[in-house]
């Protein structure tokens, strides 16, 4: 991780990263979120809090962050720094108090034309615990990096020990039938704030979404597929392993796409 602010913020006051960098090396919690900035405004900022304040509860961590004071920290940080379309990271942990760390990190957009032909994912057997926690683990991470090194995939679809497709590694997958989006079920999977806004979306816009598991052997049936993700929006598939999807020129993957974009500028302006 590439921290690009000099300035940051712990708990509402502005520091230097030689602080920020030996605060997170006393972070053995690792919880930590992930909040998008275009033109210099925060992406679903009530979203993400609510997010990390569920991962906060679910790690059985004291925690009792005010939106207010989040809020402010994150527009003192854009303040401070000069990033217009950049991500930031939130990371907290409890040591005699709380502390919430507030930094722009190297931030990394799929290209215009993986948008326009998909992206090559590949499935592994990896099962993450306590799923519905945005926690890090370093040993999980090298993993699936080694994996992507090794296979130039651009993301890796998790397959659970009873071959059910949970979700990618750093991301949520959806898939299409039709005219009907299939996921996994809410308690498998990170509930990603990308994921949220595209069901919210389509339901609001007459596509039908269906959580339920989903066994490997069908991801042959199924007519495209795609990933969200705070960095990725929705992001086409054009293959998993070897199985090809022509997700990119699906009319319902084009339709998501636009219906969450449109979300996004709303939120910006």
């Amino acid at each position: 991780m590439n921290i690009l602010s000099e300035k940051n913020v712990k708990n509402g006051e502005i520091i230097l990263k030689e602080e920020l960098k030996k605060l997170l090396e006393e972070d053995n919690a690792k919880i930590y979120e992930v909040i998008r900035i275009i033109e210099r405004s925060p992406v679903f900022l009530k979203e993400h809090f609510n997010r990390l304040m569920n991962s906060i509860n679910l790690s059985g961590i004291r925690g009792n962050i005010n939106y207010e004071d989040f809020k402010k920290s994150i527009e003192l940080l854009i303040d401070e720094n000069k990033f217009d379309n950049c991500n930031v990271r939130v990371s907290y942990y409890y040591k005699e108090c709380e502390i919430l760390l507030f930094y722009f990190i190297d931030s990394h957009y799929p290209t215009k034309e993986q948008f326009c032909t998909g992206v090559h994912t590949v499935t592994a057997k990896v099962h993450r615990n306590n799923p519905n926690a945005k926690v890090f683990h370093a040993e999980y991470k090298e993993k699936i990096q080694k994996i992507i090194d090794e296979t130039h995939a651009f993301e890796v679809i998790l397959i659970n020990e009873d071959d059910s497709v949970s979700e990618g590694s750093k991301s949520n997958i959806f898939f299409v039938k039709e005219n009907k989006l299939v996921t996994s079920p809410d308690e498998n999977v990170l509930l990603g704030v990308t994921r949220s806004k595209v069901i919210e979306v389509c339901e609001n816009n007459g596509i039908q979404v269906e959580r339920r598991i989903i066994k490997y052997e069908e991801l042959e049936n199924f007519d495209g597929a795609f990933i969200t993700g705070t960095s990725n929006d929705v992001l086409p598939i054009c293959s998993i392993n070897e199985k090809e999807y022509g997700s990119a020129g699906n009319e319902v993957v084009k339709m998501v796409y636009e219906l969450y974009r449109d979300e996004v500028m709303r939120e910006i302006k």
